[in-house]
């Protein structure tokens, strides 16, 4: 079952995949909404009888320096990124509990492992995911729960063209991975057992530089502050 805001979107996407095995089920719906959470949980288990799986990928972002701007900025990015993962955790735990190898995936950040400039509330929502996770993890351990963050990069989707406040970042925007290998990479981590997968070369290499040099990286970094 797939949830998104835009009902046409979602039918795009279930005309895509009407020649693939098994059924798709849609729902139109916000995730930063309580109601309408709960609403899509009770739809999947009218739907499929219980739920194994359930996937964070809502995302949002905001571009600027922290100085210049809202309060009301920090609480939209905050919404999408941490509470509503959190929240939807939460209500779909009882659920979880009965699951088939039950599992949790939290789609993470590069920028939840490493802070840079522009990006203050992004990288914010994304460190406090990853926290989370990490303490959900060992939480859900005795319940039979996995739980899964995946760390991709920059990917192609509209992510930058629907960002708060967007602006051009003073460094070359990367091109990015198609959302479909993102994915691959996503399904071939759950298939393996994974607890954790950063997918773009150039996250691996941020990732690494942060924990072998990162005073180096607070220099380089300063430069676009």
């Amino acid at each position: 079952m797939v949830v998104a805001r835009r009902a046409e979107k979602l039918q795009e996407l279930a005309a895509s995949l009407a020649d693939a095995p098994g059924q798709i089920e849609l729902f139109t719906g916000d995730v930063t909404q309580a109601d309408d959470r709960q609403a899509a949980l009770d739809h999947a288990l009218q739907c499929f009888g219980g739920l194994d799986l359930l996937v964070n990928n809502a995302g949002s972002g905001a571009l600027g320096r922290f100085a210049d701007a809202t309060p009301e900025r920090l609480q939209k990015v905050m919404d999408v990124n941490f509470f509503a993962p959190a929240e939807m955790i939460r209500i779909a735990l009882p659920v979880l509990k009965t699951g088939n190898r039950p599992l949790v995936v939290n789609v993470s950040s590069i920028l939840g492992h490493r802070g840079i400039p522009l990006y203050a509330e992004y990288c914010a929502s994304k460190f406090a995911l990853q926290g989370l996770s990490e303490s959900l993890r060992a939480e859900f351990a005795p319940l039979g729960i996995d739980l899964l963050v995946a760390s991709p990069g920059t990917t192609q989707t509209e992510f930058f063209d629907s960002a708060i406040d967007a602006a051009e970042p003073p460094w070359p925007k990367p091109r990015g991975l198609p959302s479909a290998v993102v994915a691959r990479h996503i399904v071939t981590a759950i298939a393996r057992g994974r607890h954790e997968v950063v997918i773009s070369a150039p996250g691996k290499l941020l990732v690494w530089a942060n924990r072998l040099f990162p005073r180096l990286l607070d220099r380089i970094l300063a430069r676009y502050g």
